[in-house]
């Protein structure tokens, strides 16, 4: 997820109705387990299967990793999910968009390890290694902050709060006679781990400079804690990008020539340096695992299973998608469900909220909290949120919602709580992902999603 400076809003008005399906309709439909016997929704969640949703997210979070967009890794990640469709007997097509340049650069251990982090475009770019042995600066503002051996070694510095003092940093480890400059992502101010970055100078540097994640900065702390150790840093600058959408479609069953069009969409990128886990490998692994178990059933509207590129460099994917449709198409689309980090571990993210960018309700947020009531899952609230792939659906009047773990603290003023590790290192399936939060995600929207959908069998209306 693409997060700048997010509003969110949950009104009480809107809470208020979600407790209110419960008692309006569906009481006589929910079994004593809180299991719905609806007999939609047991077709949903008899047959998914959070293990396998998860299966997905550690093909493309471990045997792939980070996935930037644009990069190899993020064509790797559009060929699995469309083979795995193709697997399921779907319709497949690739939908490419050029996006900008990226500055990569790699850190390279002794070990055969490796880390990836963000480079300044205007510091060295060079495939050819520079090595040397790491010191921590903890400073840099003033040359007196360097020590005097500092010549020729790797200095990580934790940056500075303002982009004109850490090119003050860099400046002065420049004049240090330092070989190559990390910088230290810092924490944001919800205690969220920062995350690897390109950092901004003024004027070129002739030595490489790099942007870490405050996570990675703290593991070279620590190893240095053990003793000196050496590292070797290169760096690329990719050009001429593009990165891809996948789409897999269902037809109708009927034959309705006028049936409206439903899409599931996930972003399949990931931020440089992250693995993804829960952001989003998690969106993706709930879209697959929906896929599987929906081919097999009777729908009467086109179903369009969506894997978005570059959504953390601007919901790029998501923009370009809806800006090459028709008037016609855009007004063909009946409703839009985005799964984005849905399945963290992260305690203080208590709840599955279905998100639009105004807070206004829609098909989407009525479908899974009518849903919700139905499973007797109180874990789905309505909110406001507008940083993912839902916004540019919204903007054009199409019915989108976000589907995310969060937690809210209080009304006035709000506080809100996403996990410390999205968009770091530490996004894996081990630090992040609950096989239980992606298993009632499953259960709540692939049911709302299946209501929507589904051929109209007057038995299952009683």
């Amino acid at each position: 997820m693409v997060l700048r400076k997010p509003g969110l809003k949950v009104a009480a008005s809107l809470l208020a109705i979600s407790m209110a399906f419960g008692s309006v309709g569906f009481a006589n439909e929910t079994t004593n387990n809180g299991k719905s016997g609806y007999s939609q929704d047991q077709k949903v969640i008899a047959r998914v299967d959070a293990e396998r949703a998860i299966e997905h997210v550690r093909y493309l979070s471990e045997e792939i990793g980070p996935r930037p967009g644009g990069l190899q890794a993020e064509k790797e990640s559009a060929e699995y999910i469309a083979n795995v469709l193709k697997g399921y007997g779907y319709k497949v097509e690739y939908q490419y968009f050029p996006v900008a340049d990226q500055y990569i650069a790699d850190v390279a251990f002794n070990d055969g390890t490796s880390w990836q982090m963000g480079a300044a475009p205007n510091g060295k770019i060079s495939k050819d290694a520079v090595s040397g042995e790491v010191i921590f600066v903890d400073g840099g503002t003033t040359l007196d902050d360097f020590p005097a051996d500092a010549e020729g070694k790797i200095v990580v510095m934790p940056r500075a709060s303002t982009t004109a003092s850490y090119r003050t940093q860099v400046n002065n480890a420049v004049e240090a006679g330092a070989e190559a400059v990390i910088l230290q992502s810092l924490t944001g101010s919800r205690g969220n781990y920062g995350s690897t970055f390109n950092p901004s100078l003024a004027t070129p540097v002739e030595v490489p400079v790099y942007g870490a994640a405050f996570i990675q900065g703290e593991w070279l702390k620590e190893r240095l804690a053990k003793g000196s150790f050496e590292i070797s840093l290169t760096a690329e600058r990719f050009s001429n990008l593009e990165s891809v959408n996948v789409i897999a479609t269902k037809p109708p069953k009927g034959k309705n020539k006028e049936a409206k069009e439903v899409i599931l969409g996930a972003h399949h990128d990931s931020v440089v340096g992250a693995p993804g886990g829960n952001d989003n490998a998690s969106g993706v692994g709930l879209m697959l695992e929906l896929a599987r178990v929906y081919k097999g059933y009777n729908t009467d509207k086109e179903l369009k299973f969506i894997a978005f590129g570059s959504e953390e460099r601007g919901l790029l994917g998501a923009r370009y998608y809806v800006d090459q449709l028709t008037q016609a198409q855009r007004d063909n689309i009946e409703a839009v469900f985005v799964p984005d980090m849905v399945a963290t571990s992260y305690e203080p993210a208590k709840n599955l909220y279905a998100m639009t960018p105004n807070g206004s309700t829609n098909i989407v947020t009525d479908s899974t909290m009518e849903a919700g009531a139905r499973l007797g899952n109180s874990d789905i609230l309505p909110g406001t949120f507008g940083s993912s792939d839902h916004v540019p659906f919204h903007n054009a009047g199409i019915p989108a919602a976000l589907f995310i773990w969060m937690g809210v603290d209080s009304w006035d003023p709000l506080v809100y709580h996403i996990e410390k590790v999205y968009h770091t290192p530490q996004d894996t399936i081990e630090d992040n992902i609950s096989t239980e939060r992606m298993q009632s995600a499953l259960d709540i929207i692939g049911s709302g999603l299946f209501d929507v959908v589904r051929k109209n069998v007057p038995p299952l209306n009683k």
